[in-house]
């Protein structure tokens, strides 16, 4: 009887020294459920560069910054106003920053134009949003872009209030 309560004693301290030395050198043991921060995030538009240009320019190279972008083949840039709502793929995504183009057709007559940024969580190409079936992609804070013409006033302000 005594040998018995011998091994279970030992055993006790064994698996005891087991658990402790699990505990501080063992981390979480996998059993850490803490979500991804980049993962299901909504971009995020700090500002663009040019936020306006004049009518009749060319097709013009548009910067985006600001976070939480996606991949060239996974996120698109929307441009919505004046009837038109189109999706664009970028020509470019680096750390904070898109590139997209904007067809010279789109820059021949005054119009404010608004753009998002629309990344897909499932990792397909983003569509344009419904309003009774919206697709499940993550959209980001609307921003203007003006095609101005001669006569219109365009406050310097405005570059600021972006910025």
């Amino acid at each position: 009887m005594f040998t018995t309560s011998k091994f279970k004693w030992i055993g006790s301290i064994i698996l005891a020294g087991t658990l402790l030395v699990l505990a501080i050198f063992g981390g979480t043991w996998g059993t850490s459920y803490a979500a991804d921060a980049s993962v299901n995030v909504a971009p995020v538009i700090s500002y663009i560069d040019p936020f306006a240009v004049p009518v009749g320019s060319p097709d013009t190279i548009i910067e985006i910054w600001g976070s939480n972008f996606g991949t060239t083949t996974d996120t698109r840039v929307r441009l919505t106003g004046g009837g038109f709502d189109e999706l664009y793929p970028p020509d470019e995504i680096s750390t904070g920053r898109i590139v997209v183009t904007i067809p010279a057709l789109l820059l021949d007559q005054p119009t404010l134009y608004i753009l998002t940024v629309i990344k897909s969580k499932s990792g397909t190409i983003p569509t344009i949003p419904t309003i009774p079936n919206p697709p499940d992609d993550e959209i980001s804070n609307p921003v203007p872009f003006t095609v101005y013409g001669p006569d219109t006033y365009l406050p310097i302000i405005q570059k600021n209030a972006l910025r």
